[in-house]
Formats: structure tokens, sequence, C-alpha cells
């Protein structure tokens, strides 16, 4: 992973914004900008390239020789040190804590402090091709697993054992575990789009909702699926066939340029227009990556409705409906957008 190229791109963000400096301390970002697994810490990016990386006792000697710039153990007086002859420092306000905010206002007066937010997330939502190829890696495991707890399904099998057995085959997998809680669902319980997997036996006539994901190389995967054990109602079956129209008609919009709000639309008004919107109760997707959801939100609203689509984002699309009492489909493929549209990883 090249992250000199990555700080640059930082570095370019601060000279565009008249901004003479960055602090990071979220550990993702730590991660993406060093390649360094650390619960604390904080990067100081500057736009003369002097960048340093502030750290303590714990961490030192693991970084010291494989971080990309200088490291120092983190005080007060370091901190001082590299900000010297700065008098402007961005920080990324949707993740630097309170406690960061205010220790710099009352260590710093002379500094002034300005929240650049998302601009890291924009950064890390265009996938170098390293990190599609893990992510390939992870969808391809994310489908095998579901497969795998696919074929486990039996009359009366519960939906914790397989959430267990699903956890338990991708550690066999050498995967780093699952991407969050899998959300497995039976009949009813298929009608909470964030259900937990509880002791509900599985029987004929059932909805079967599946949504997982696993962790590889720091990296997630996402995938849900909608099946019936044995004859359904009705209106499930009807209910899975609007919903599987909707997410066609978003994915074949997918390709540089497309809006997020193009693609909101060409989902949502079809479910509403087949007579369930109040019932589809969830953005259209979200980005994926070393996080689970990240940039760009698939949200039907402001600020999101006008961004476009571009080539190296990897996003979600999956659409749901969901019938309280009765249950719930939800359909959703992770795509990478291509120069001419879209690949889905892991089919």
């Amino acid at each position: 992973m090249n992250f000199q190229n990555r700080l640059a791109k930082v570095e370019k963000v601060l000279h565009d914004s008249n901004v003479e400096a960055f602090l990071v301390e979220d550990p993702t970002n730590l991660y993406y900008l060093t390649g360094l697994v650390l619960s604390a810490g904080e990067l100081l990016i500057k736009t003369q390239g002097n960048s340093a990386l502030l750290v303590d006792n714990r961490y030192y000697e693991y970084c010291k020789n494989q971080a990309p710039v200088p490291v120092f153990l983190s005080d007060k007086n370091s901190l001082e040190s590299l900000l010297g002859g700065i008098n402007t420092l961005a920080f990324d306000g949707e993740t630097i804590s309170y406690q960061t905010y205010a220790s710099m206002q009352e260590n710093f007066k002379d500094l002034k402090l300005v929240s650049l937010s998302h601009s890291l997330q924009k950064i890390r939502c265009l996938k170098d091709e390293h990190e599609i190829a893990i992510l390939q890696e992870a969808a391809q495991l994310g489908m095998q697993g579901y497969e795998y707890i696919k074929s486990l399904l039996k009359e009366g099998v519960r939906e914790d054992q397989l959430a267990a057995e699903l956890e338990i085959f991708w550690k066999k997998n050498k995967a780093q575990g699952v991407a969050f809680e899998p959300i497995i669902a039976f009949g009813a319980n298929s009608a909470l789009p964030h259900y937990r997997p509880e002791e509900t036996e599985l029987r004929e006539g059932m909805t079967v909702l599946f949504d997982v994901g696993v962790k590889w190389k720091g990296y997630h995967s996402d995938l849900s699926r909608t099946l019936f054990w044995g004859e359904p109602p009705a209106i499930m079956r009807k209910v899975y066939a609007i919903v599987e129209k909707a997410q066609q008609r978003a994915m074949a919009l997918c390709k540089p340029g497309i809006t997020i709000g193009e693609l909101d639309r060409a989902a949502r008004d079809y479910i509403s227009a087949c007579g369930y919107g109040e019932h589809f109760l969830h953005s259209l997707g979200h980005g994926v990556g070393l996080e689970i959801h990240e940039w760009p939100s698939l949200r039907n609203k402001e600020p999101y409705l006008q961004l476009p689509l571009q080539e190296g984002m990897v996003i979600t699309i999956e659409p749901g409906i969901y019938l309280p009492g009765i249950g719930g489909v939800r359909i959703e493929d992770t795509l990478l957008i291509t120069s001419t549209g879209y690949q889905v990883l892991g089919s």
C-alpha cells in the first residue's frame, strides 16, 4: 500500500482549503493513512510534508520502524513543538473527540481550529487496486458463508444457531470475524430491519432473511438475501418480486456521474408506485470498506442526493419492504463502480 500517496491526497485537501495542518485520531483513519493498528494515537499531517505520528509507550516500539512518518511519544510538549509555526489546524468534526477539541482550545489558544468534516471519508471512498482486491476476497468469503448457513436450514433450526455456525465458519477460513452481528430472522422477525438472532425456530411457510458480512484483512463484506421455507403467504411472494425489481432498477443506473438521488428514486419511486412506499424504512445503501458503513451514504436526503457516483466507489444497493407482524424482504449486493458501469463483488 502506498501510504505516501494517501498522505499526499490529504495534503492537497489542506492546500485547497487554505489550512496548514490536519490532526487525525480516529483509529480507522490512522490505519488507512499508516497501515498501523492503533487504539490511540494522533497523526499530524502538514502541507509542508513534515507529518508525524504521536503515540504513547504502548505503541512506540511497534510504530517506530513501521510508520510511514516520524514517530514521537505523545505529550503536550511534543505536539506543541510539531505545531510550531502553524496558525490553522484542521480536524474531522465527525470523528475527533470533544476531549481532544477542548484540550486543543485550552492548550493552544492562538491556534485557529477548523473542521473539515468528511474530507478523509471522501478520500477513502475511492478504492485503489489493492483495496478492491481485498474487498473482492471479502465478498467471496461472505458469499461462501451465506451458502454454508443456507445449507444448514432445516425444520426446527434456531436463528442463533445459524449465527454461531456462521462465525465459526468464517473463523475457520482465517477471517478476522464478522463485519457486524449477523441478522438472521425467521417469519415475522424479518419485518425488523436490524433484528438480532434469538431462539426462534424455523417452521413451514416462514420467511428467512439473512444480512451477513465478514471482516477480512481489515475490510468488510455485506450481503442480504431473503428466502422462503416452504410456501409463504402470497403477499410475501408479491413483496419479494417488488423488492427484486426495485434493486434491479437502481443497479441498472450505476455508473460514474449518476447521483445518489437518481439511484434512490429509481428504487423508492417504484416501491411507492406498487403501494409499499411507507414500508421502505431505510436508505438505499452505503459505502463499504474499512468500515461496514462509510461514505457515501445512499440516503434520500441532503447533502447526499446530489452526490455523483465515481469510479472506484464500493457501495451497497439494498431496498427492502417490511410488513409488521408478517415479514420483510431485503435484497442486498455490494457493487464496485467501474469506468463504464459496475461490477457485483462476490458474485
